[in-house]
């Protein structure tokens, strides 16, 4: 897996939100508005405004080495190629791409093209994660996407022929309305498309959005099928050669995302736009979710902070185990030792043997992990250390 590469600071992550949709999803709770084009270019100038105000603020961010990039929304892919290639060129002016090991962009089918998608490659893109969600139609029309199950394989086949050879799929499980056979068989033609990444997560309700306040129409699956879902999944996944390292999240070998191992470890990476959040020198931070308030605080040359916190020592050691944990190669000792100076068995001695009895957690001689049952039950875990 090449795991311990990946447990060392290599360079910066940069996030870049693009919040606009085709039309946003009935379970959809993060920021995104339908996309306009004229609105799209008037975003993107006041995306350099926030870069250029951060490095004025904090310029010792300037020039800093970047390892990874991640263009969330939203969806991306609706992006216009000529804006984009523009801001890229801008972000070179203040980072350093030199280091620069993966390029994603988030992408949903409906709005792959050809000669987009080989622009996206040529600007160094070299990595989409593509929201298929389901491949049974109806659970995608109650899911409100604006995709069908043929469209999404045909979607997948154009990114291979164009030369993508790192792809995610997302899909979730615990879904309106559907049987165990048939989400079993969504998995399934997930897999057999060979993707090189299958994040596999279940449903949120969110509060607010428009599945949760039609949530009595539908039948959600209970406790244990919920459970034989995530359980029969991760076995199917593994026997097709796909590694269990994080929660939901499930890779090829050498094919994990470093861009998100870099939040789980803890590492430095900068977000930019609505909604988008950061964490630099120990601040963490995320950005308002409306235009208006983004637009009027840049204008007045202000970070458009919804929330920023320095965290104390103590809030960074439990960040960085209960974050550190949904890696299931876990929290190695000599990482916290070199990160605090201290021994992590003795700081959280008692929430250490607490969960260990309760077969949640595992002590091996190096690091702490979660158990498999840790695994399933793994926020009773993650509530010990907020």
């Amino acid at each position: 897996m090449g795991r311990k590469k990946n447990r060392y600071f290599e360079g910066f992550g940069l996030y870049i939100h693009f919040p606009f949709c085709v039309r946003k999803c009935a379970y959809c709770d993060f920021a995104s508005y339908k996309f306009q084009k004229t609105y799209s270019k008037k975003y993107f100038s006041y995306l350099r405004k926030e870069v250029e105000i951060f490095v004025s603020k904090f310029p010792e961010s300037s020039l800093k080495r970047v390892q990874t990039i991640y263009v969330g929304g939203g969806t991306p892919s609706l992006m216009d190629v000529e804006e984009f290639s523009a801001f890229l060129s801008f972000l070179k002016r203040y980072f350093d791409f030199s280091n620069l090991k993966e390029f994603t962009i988030e992408a949903n089918p409906e709005s792959i093209e050809k000669e987009k998608f080989e622009d996206f490659l040529m600007l160094s893109a070299n990595r989409v994660s593509i929201g298929m969600q389901s491949f049974n139609d109806e659970t995608l029309r109650i899911l409100g996407r604006v995709h069908d199950s043929k469209t999404a394989v045909k979607k997948f086949e154009l990114l291979r022929s164009i030369g993508f050879n790192n792809i995610n799929i997302d899909l979730i499980f615990a879904l309106p309305n559907e049987s165990f056979e048939a989400q079993m068989n969504s998995l399934k033609k997930a897999i057999s498309l060979n993707p090189e990444h299958i994040s596999y997560y279940a449903l949120m309700l969110e509060r607010g959005t428009p599945l949760n306040k039609m949530k009595n129409r539908f039948t959600f699956p209970n406790e244990d099928t919920w459970l034989k879902e995530f359980s029969i999944g991760k076995r199917l996944l593994e026997d097709n050669g796909y590694i269990h390292y994080e929660i939901s999240n499930y890779a090829k070998r050498t094919f994990e995302c470093i861009h998100n191992i870099s939040y789980w470890r803890s590492f430095p990476y900068l977000g930019f736009g609505i909604s988008a959040g950061g964490f630099y020198n120990g601040i963490r931070y995320v950005n308002v979710r409306d235009f208006e308030s983004y637009f009027r605080r840049l204008d007045k040359c202000e970070l458009p902070f919804s929330t920023k916190k320095k965290l104390s020592v103590q809030e960074l050691k439990s960040e960085f185990i209960f974050m550190g944990l949904r890696l299931l190669d876990g929290v190695y000792f000599s990482d916290y030792y070199h990160r605090f100076g201290s021994f992590l068995i003795e700081d959280f001695k008692e929430k250490i043997e607490k969960l260990s009895h309760l077969k949640l957690l595992k002590v091996e001689k190096d690091k702490i992990a979660l158990s498999e049952r840790g695994v399933r039950f793994a926020n009773v875990v993650f509530r010990e250390f907020i």
